[in-house]
């Protein structure tokens, strides 16, 4: 299966019909240099630590961008800083820090979080997001957080990808003048087994 298979399946799996407008708005506004970007709500080091992540939920590839090349990790932060509400704000906060924490576990030589090797966020992702339930049921309430909050961020990240400007024009089936309606069409025929992008 290539990239652009997954991402429609990992997306269409997610259950994402529809984009609400605020949201859409918010990824639209996303625009910074990937180098310069500086969180808004979170800290420099959650921003650093999502940034890595969805860099290897969503890795650039020689047909596609990474998720940080179209501002996902922009998005997220200004997703938490304009439409949560302060409770939700505040636990999003507590649970980066806890995936953080559990990130940094065992590092005492490593000063900064963006020094830590990618592979142990590689590895961090492999622990939980690969696990299987048994393995799920044995999580402690922390491990039960960095699951949840791995979780979470791989669907707003999947989402917020298939979503922006360039995934929806360049990867995805789009048609900015639809034509005829067809009705009962094989997905391959439609739009060589590409989802539809929701850019208008």
């Amino acid at each position: 299966m290539n990239r652009r298979d997954a991402i429609k399946n990992i997306g269409l799996s997610l259950g994402y019909a529809a984009a609400a407008p605020t949201a859409l708005g918010i990824l639209q506004s996303c625009s910074t240099h990937v180098t310069s970007w500086t969180p808004q709500f979170l800290t420099t080091d959650q921003g650093q630590l999502i940034m890595n992540l969805v860099d290897l939920i969503l890795p650039k590839t020689t047909d596609a961008p990474s998720a940080s090349e179209v501002n996902i990790p922009e998005f997220i932060d200004l997703l938490a800083l304009k439409t949560f509400e302060p409770q939700k704000q505040k636990k999003f906060k507590e649970q980066l820090q806890t995936v953080i924490e559990e990130l940094t576990l065992n590092e005492k030589n490593t000063a900064e979080l963006k020094d830590i090797a990618v592979e142990k966020y590689d590895a961090l992702l492999t622990k939980y997001l690969k696990s299987t339930e048994a393995e799920q049921k044995k999580f402690n309430k922390d491990e039960k957080t960095v699951f949840n909050t791995l979780k979470d961020l791989r669907s707003k990240a999947v989402w917020a990808y298939k979503t922006s400007e360039y995934v929806g024009e360049n990867i995805l089936a789009y048609n900015p003048i639809p034509g005829g309606y067809k009705s009962c069409i094989d997905l391959n025929e439609a739009t060589a087994g590409k989802a539809w992008s929701l850019q208008s």
